[in-house]
């Protein structure tokens, strides 16, 4: 039961700590642009990687790949999105 705990943990971690730096780099911009690079680096290591996986694996006849790939970049997304949030709550917190 801790296995796919773990798993979606260390998702977390490769999605988040990119995520945060996307967002640091561009903490002087428009908020638009911070979304963007949030985004765009959150999904930098997980979705390639997971393409890499899904792609060079011999796979059973019920298994897609394109499917796969897909729903990781779409959890690689919510985390990235959820990353950018939280660092424009506190970064609105800590100007009052």
């Amino acid at each position: 039961m801790t296995g796919p705990i773990v798993f979606i943990a260390i998702i977390a971690i490769v999605v988040a700590f990119p995520a945060v730096a996307g967002w640091k780099l561009s903490q002087k911009r428009d908020q638009f642009v911070r979304m963007a690079n949030t985004i765009l680096a959150g999904q930098l290591i997980l979705t390639p990687g997971m393409a890499l996986i899904a792609f060079s694996e011999d796979r059973a006849n019920d298994e897609n790949p394109v499917q796969t790939v897909v729903i990781y970049a779409a959890m690689a997304l919510v985390i990235s999105i959820m990353t950018f949030t939280i660092m424009e709550i506190r970064k609105t917190s800590q100007g009052k």
